[in-house]
Parts: structure tokens; C-alpha cells; sequence
């Protein structure tokens, strides 16, 4: 700590520093600042992530080698070290740390500054500990510890989000790498079919809902914020009523950036090749973020922009546009936060998220792919040129979230979160389809609008020093429809599959909205220090309601009329778990939990079973999905080993899955299920330079549509195979990281036996390489995937491919990304 009487010292005149020297000691390193006559003002100093900074606010740079000082791994433990003078005045010490936030004390020798710094040791029970304060939000809607949550939860950082995006920008991708339970990667726009523990999973922006009805049209709701405008990711696994319907699975949670306490920057470039070099394969990322904290006020902001060339697969081909693939295109991602502390109990913050998609379309896949072998075939690319829409837009996705959010600390004894938001999303499908093979004589696309408001009300009241009870209330209302255009099949001929003119448009699924209403209450019990119990329960009402409308049948079914009306379903779901710590380091864990689901109800209404002339009397919907959840699980917190193991057993009397029915009816299967598995994961740091760990994940799961107590298998489109990554992480040098991780998805032919899947699975196993070289301010980025330059075809590939050939698409062989990324 500074001397006393630096502390009372007025600022003087500006004082030079003439040298610096940097010399190793037994406790690490001394930084010595030689001066010129005059005494320095006492010092500030702050830590942010793994480095250290002494501002010297009377002192200027006089160095006689140049305008500032740096040097790069002066000892173990300390990865750079630099002296540069600030815009504002005054002089800035950084000292960066390999494993943590270097300590420094503050002396004075022979008239020179000398600062003695130890390096930060990053020791498993400390990044427990700050895991620990993380708040999980999607588990009880508080802030709470995530070792007390009776139930399994896995929270993404900041620093790996960041990490996992020098291979890829899809969400989806991310959380298919690091959740057990959810899916594997999908290497697509879309996270259909990525389902959690076999069941739907809720997903929300700051607790606003992103999740639409819509949830198997298009599917990307994951595909709906850049990952440089996330701070971090809460994803809390198996069934749960927090937030509403469609949680029957769990709760994805992205919780956006946090603004700094003191004015911060970030700039970011990279340049990416999704085809090993191959032209066309080339694309640019640019990222810039400031956020900062000047009492009472504080904000934050980010922009990104992503462009994409075309991909191609291991085997150098290219990789043909099939609905949403990424490539020939561009994304922008703008996100703002602003808020204002009115008093120390109360704070009134607004955020805005606007995220935009576009695509310019070249390349189709060859519908010829399916006449030329008998068997499974790749799909190919298929040349036609810039395609050109008349009378309609090109491939896009657009989400707006808008959300605005009041908390009062003590509020009449109670903690109040007043929330209204504001969502609209909409896409377009890369191509129209053609449905002239399959006997219809129309060339049709379709497109997804939805619009969702509401607002929330919680109250978190302590009833005693160990006993509190979390109630309130949520609202909201979404319209959403399908518009769909149909286009000249003789222009579309004449220009070989180039020209889409308009011709007519209409709806693929008609306008229809959704209500819900939610009333629940939790409480909490500290039995004590060692035993937690919670519980509580929530009541859901949920309304849809359809104007008269008229179902296309494309030429396969006659046009029919439908009368429209209102559906109207409620329910109660409970919730009970309990967590118990065996010793400081282990606990053990349990709970029952229920969540409600509901069908696609836009399905139900553009594809009606045959019968189907009434919303209010044809419409299967007398009651919401209620799904019931078992979980035993154990969690281990340890200086070097962290581990979590979980056994599930899910069982619901009523499905909510869509049966096609040839060849564009469908009926909701409202059959018993049940779903089982086991997750674990493992992460062990045996030094200050290894890290290793991974994860397993396996579910299985079967239904009785018959309901004679037969089960049969369910689709590998709910149950996707064995999921197993592996990853391994050294600190080769100073400021030199470098990480290998791997991804394996196992075989699966349960569904394919079952009559219930097109094909089995086959299994596939990927490995990626990351990179991190600190150079000057900041860290050169390298990101490799597919390493090895696999050839194999994604999970959804496979099952998509079953139907058809155009849609087996391979996936990207080696992928390259090299960037640049600085934070001042």
C-alpha cells in the first residue's frame, strides 16, 4: 500500500519518469520507475481479468528509447509488462498475468517508484469460487450461488464464449460443444434438431423469451445474437416452469454484456476460411465494443459485422445452400445497454438487440443428386448464378429484442423486478421448392413473422433470516404467421433456375396468437449451513385463437375451408429439490420438476389432419403437455478437480409431437413418453499450466402412441445419439495458450428399427484447435476446426438426407481463423 503521507498529498506538478527497469526477484519481479526531481502522487491501481494497472496521475514519459515501455515474459507467472502514458495525462503501469491478476506493492527507493509484484495464482477453488457468483437466473429467477441449485446447471463464460468463437459465431455450435444433455453441433442457421435431455428447451434473451410457437418451421432462435454482445450463458437442464411454456427440456438463458467500471474498448478483426484455402471460401469478421460506469449512469455497446464466403467439405467440394447455410452472405449484430442507478436500492436499465442475416444465393443443391446412384448420396452444388427475386427479398433473419427492466433493492421488505419487453423476428428460406417432382405443380417459399410482448413481475420477500419466498406474475402475446409466394415455374425454367418472379402470395400457416398467463411462487429454506430445500409451484392459462382461413392443399389435398376460434388450456406444475453439502468440496442433489409444453400449433394449422374444418372443435389441444422430472445428481469442487454427475428420468401421459402424414397433413401424437440419461463432466488443472476435462452425455427415450403399454423408440429428430468431447489445454510459453478439443457423436439405429427415423446414424468424431499468442496490447487469435479435415455428415444432415439425397449435405472440412483481438 502507498506510504501515509502519499495519501494526503495534493497532486503536484508533473514529474518525469526518465527509465524503467524491470528485474526478477525471489517473489517474482520489481518494476522500478526512475524519476526526475519531484515527488509522484500517490497511485491507483485496479485488476481486470489477469492483469494489473497502476495509474500514476502527476507523472509523464520522458523515456529516452521512445514513447513508451514494454516487455513480453519477464518472469514465470507475468506474460507482459508495459508503461505508457495516458490521453487524460498521467502514467499507466499494465502488468499482465499467465494465470491471474498480479499483486503489487507500492514503495519508494533512492527517489525512484519501485513496485513489487507477485504473479496471481489461478488455483481451481478461486475459479470455483468465481463461478460461484455468476448469477443464474433461469434457476430460480434470483441471483443465486450456482452450487445451491438442486438441479443440474452449466453457466458458459465470457472468456470461453470468447474462446469458442475463434471457431465458429453460431451459438448453437457453441452450446452443442459445451452442454451436456443438448444436442451436437449443427453447422447451420438452425438449432433443429438440437433438443435438450430429449424434450423442447426454452430460450431467452435476458429472460425475454426468443423461443417462438413456430419451433419446428424454422428454427433459429439460437441463430438471434451475435456472441460478442453475450457476457455469458446460463443453461439449466431438465424441465422447469420458471418462465412458461416450452421448457419441458430446460432453460437457455443468454445474459448480455455487463458494462465496465471504467471506460473500456475492444476491437477485434479476423479473417476466416471455411474451405482450406479454397477461393470463394474467404470471410471477414470486425467487432467493436466500449462500455464504461460513471455513476449513476453506466452503458454499453457492441457492434459486429461477419461476412461469409461459400464452404466447402473435406473433400473440396462445394458444400451446396440448403435452407440456412452459412455461407455468400453477411451479419451485423448491434446491441445497447444503458441504465441509471436513481438511488442505491433502485436502478432503471433498457437494452436493445437488433441482429440482421442476409444472403445472396448462387449455388442450389442439384435436385438431379437423387437419379444418379441408388443409396445415399452427397448432396452437390448446383450453379445457377446470382439468383434474382422479383417481387420478393433475398434469404434473411432479422431479431429486435427490446427490454426494458426496474428493480427496487427494499421495497416494503421485498426485493421488486419489474420487467416489459418487446420481440420480432422474421426469416426468409434460402430458395423456394419445387414441388413438381413430388406431383404438384408449384414453386413455393415460405417465410416465418412473429411478433411477442409482455412484461413480468417478481417479488423475492424474506420471511426470515433463512426462509424467503420468490412470487409474481408474467404475461405475454405473440401473433405469428407464414406468408408464403408463390413463383412462374415457366420463368424459373427459361433462366435455368435463376429468375423467382412473384405470382401470388398467400399464407403457409395463417395468422394465429398465442396468450399465456402465469401466476407461480417459490420458496426457499436454509435448514442449514449444509442443507437447502426449495420448492414451489406455477399456474399457466394458455389461449390460441385463428381467424377463418383457407388450407392449400398444393395440389395433393382439395383447398378446404377452416373456421376459425379460440382454444383455451391451464394447468398447475410443481416443483421440489433439495441440496445437501456431504463435505466443503461435495454435495449431493435432488429434485422433481414439472414444465408445460405445447405442439406447433402453426404446423397443426397449415398441415390439418384430414377432418379438420374447426380451430374451436378439430383443434387437439384440451391440455398443455405436462411433463414430470426425476434427478440424482452429485457435484465436487476441489482445488484441482471439478466434476458434476447427474441420472434423469423424464415421463409425461400426453405428447406434443407432429406425425406427418403423406403428404402435408400432420396430427399431434398425444401419447406417453418417457426419457432417461446420464451426463457428467470432468475438468482437472494437475498444474498451473495443464488444463483437461470433457464431458459425456447419453439419453434414451421410447412412447406407447398406441398406448397399449407397448413403447416403441422415439426419432433421433428428440433423442440424438452419445455425445462425448474431450479437451486438453496448455501454457506453452508465457502469454502462448494453446487447446486441442475434440467431439465424438455415437451411432444410433434405435429410431431407424422403430419405423420412426429415415435412416440409422451413422457417428462421427471432429477435432479443433485454438490459439492465443499475447502480442503488444493485445492477443493474436487462431482458431482450426475439423483439424484433421474430416469428412462426415452433421446429425441433421443425416436425418434430413433420409428423405432425400438434396439435403445430405457434408459438412466444412478444415476451417481457418486468424484475428486480432485488443481491450484498452
Amino acid at each position: 500500500a502507498p506510504p501515509a503521507n502519499w495519501v494526503a498529498q495534493i497532486e503536484a506538478s508533473q514529474v518525469q519518469i526518465t527509465g524503467v527497469r524491470v528485474e526478477p526477484t525471489e517473489t517474482g519481479l520489481s518494476v522500478v520507475l526512475e524519476t526526475a526531481a519531484g515527488e509522484l502522487s500517490a497511485p491507483t491501481t485496479e485488476t481486470a481479468r489477469d492483469a494489473l494497472s497502476v495509474d500514476i496521475p502527476n507523472a509523464v514519459l520522458a523515456l529516452p528509447e521512445g514513447e513508451s515501455f514494454e516487455q513480453f515474459g519477464p518472469t514465470e507467472g507475468i506474460a507482459f509488462v508495459s508503461v505508457t502514458g495516458l490521453s487524460g495525462g498521467g502514467v499507466r503501469v499494465s502488468i499482465t498475468g499467465t494465470d491471474g491478476p498480479p499483486d503489487a506493492q507500492v514503495s519508494v527507493a533512492d527517489g525512484n517508484l519501485v513496485l513489487s509484484v507477485m504473479p496471481g495464482v489461478a488455483t481451481a477453488a478461486e475459479d470455483a469460487d468465481e463461478d460461484t457468483i455468476q448469477l443464474v437466473v433461469t434457476a430460480t429467477r434470483t441471483e443465486e450461488d450456482i452450487l445451491d441449485v438442486p438441479r443440474s446447471v452449466t453457466v458458459i463464460t465470457r472468456e470461453e464464449i470468447e474462446e469458442q468463437s475463434q471457431l465458429t459465431t453460431n451459438v448453437q455450435d457453441i452450446l452443442g460443444l459445451t452442454v451436456p444433455g443438448l444436442g451436437p453441433p449443427t453447422q447451420s442457421f438452425r438449432n433443429f434438431p438440437q433438443t435438450l435431455r430429449g424434450r423442447e428447451v426454452q430460450i431467452l434473451v435476458d429472460g425475454v423469451p426468443i423461443s417462438t410457437n413456430q419451433n419446428t418451421a424454422f428454427a433459429q432462435e439460437l441463430r438471434s445474437i451475435a456472441p460478442s454482445a453475450i457476457e455469458q450463458i446460463e443453461v439449466v437442464r431438465g424441465s422447469s416452469a420458471a418462465f412458461g411454456e416450452g421448457a419441458t427440456g430446460g432453460v437457455i438463458n443468454i445474459i448480455t454484456r455487463q458494462p465496465e467500471e471504467e471506460l473500456t474498448q475492444t476491437i477485434e478483426t479476423r479473417v476466416n476460411s471455411r474451405g482450406d484455402f479454397a477461393d470463394e471460401s474467404f470471410g471477414t469478421y470486425v467487432e467493436y465494443g466500449v462500455s464504461e460506469t460513471d455513476d449513476p449512469f453506466d452503458v454499453a455497446l457492441n457492434i459486429s459485422w461477419e461476412t461469409f464466403g461459400y464452404t466447402f467439405d473435406a473433400e473440396g467440394d462445394r458444400i451446396p445452400n440448403f435452407d440456412n447455410a452459412q455461407e455468400n452472405g453477411r451479419t451485423i449484430n448491434l446491441f445497447g445497454k444503458f441504465g441509471v442507478n436513481f438511488t442505491d436500492d433502485q436502478r432503471l436499465q433498457v437494452s436493445v438487440n437488433h441482429f440482421d442475416d442476409r444472403q445472396e444465393v448462387e449455388f442450389i443443391s442439384d435436385p438431379n443428386v437423387d437419379n444418379f446412384l441408388p443409396g445415399t448420396q452427397k448432396a452437390e452444388a448446383l450453379e445457377v448464378g446470382d439468383v434474382e427475386f422479383i417481387g420478393a427479398n433475398d434469404p434473411r433473419r432479422i431479431n429486435t429484442v427490446i427490454n426494458l427492466n426496474y428493480t427496487h433493492e427494499n421495497l416494503l421488505g421485498s426485493q421488486i423486478g419489474l420487467q416489459a419487453f418487446y420481440r420480432e423476428n422474421s426469416g426468409i428460406i434460402g430458395v423456394p421448392f419445387d414441388f413438381r417432382p413430388f406431383g404438384s405443380p408449384f414453386l413455393v417459399r415460405g417465410s416465418q413473422e412473429s411478433e411477442r410482448w409482455g412484461g413480468r413481475l417478481q417479488l423475492d420477500t424474506p420471511i426470515s433470516e433463512a426462509l424467503s419466498l420468490l412470487w409474481g406474475a408474467d404475461y405475454s402475446q405473440e401473433n405469428l404467421s407464414q406468408p408464403q409466394q408463390f413463383f412462374d415455374l415457366n420463368e424459373f425454367d427459361q433462366s435455368g433456375g435463376r429468375i423467382f418472379r412473384v405470382i401470388e402470395d398467400n399464407f403457409l400457416t395463417p395468422p394465429y396468437e398465442v396468450e399465456n398467463l402465469g401466476l407461480f411462487a417459490q420458496l426457499s429454506w436454509d435448514i442449514s449451513d449444509r442443507l437447502l430445500l426449495s420448492g414451489g409451484s406455477r399456474y399457466e392459462n394458455i389461449r390460441v385463437s385463428a381467424d377463418d382461413y383457407t388450407f392449400l392443399g398444393l395440389g395433393f389435398d382439395p383447398d378446404r375451408n377452416v373456421e376459425g376460434g379460440t382454444v383455451n388450456a391451464d394447468d398447475v406444475v410443481f416443483n421440489i429439490g433439495a441440496v445437501y453439502e456431504i463435505t466443503n468440496e461435495l454435495s449431493v442433489f435432488g429434485n422433481f420438476s414439472q414444465g408445460f409444453g405445447v405442439p406447433d400449433f402453426g404446423r397443426l394449422l397449415r398441415n390439418p389432419p384430414d377432418g379438420f374444418t374447426s380451430v374451436e372443435n378439430d383443434l387437439d389441444f384440451t391440455e398443455p403437455q405436462k411433463v414430470n422430472n426425476y434427478e440424482l445428481g452429485f457435484r465436487g469442487q476441489w482445488q484441482t478437480v471439478q466434476f458434476s454427475l447427474a441420472g434423469f428420468f423424464n415421463e409425461s401421459d400426453l405428447g406434443v409431437s407432429l406425425v406427418s402424414q403423406f403428404p402435408l397433413n400432420a396430427r399431434v401424437v398425444r401419447a406417453p413418453r418417457r426419457i432417461y440419461g446420464v451426463e457428467a463432466t470432468l475438468d482437472w488443472q494437475p498444474s498451473k499450466t495443464w488444463q483437461l476435462g470433457g464431458l459425456i452425455s447419453w439419453n434414451e427415450g421410447e412412447d406407447d402412441q398406441d398406448e397399449d403399454g407397448d413403447f416403441e423408440a422415439l426419432s433421433t429428430f428428440d433423442i440424438q445419439p452419445i455425445k462425448i468431447t474431450a479437451y486438453v489445454e496448455n501454457e506453452t510459453l508465457p502469454g502462448w495458450r494453446n487447446r486441442l478439443q475434440s467431439l465424438y457423436v455415437g451411432n444410433r439405429d434405435r429410431g431407424f428399427e422403430a419405423g420412426v427415423d429415415p435412416q440409422s446414424i451413422e457417428d462421427y468424431f471432429v477435432v479443433d484447435y485454438i490459439s492465443s499468442i499475447q502480442a503488444g496490447p493485445g492477443e493474436i487469435q487462431i482458431g482450426i476446426q475439423n483439424l484433421f479435415d474430416n469428412q462426415y455428415f452433421p446429425l441433421n444432415s443425416q436425418l434430413a438426407g433420409g428423405f432425400s439425397n438434396v439435403s445430405n449435405r457434408a459438412a466444412p472440412g478444415r476451417t481457418f481463423s486468424l484475428g486480432y483481438r485488443v481491450t484498452f
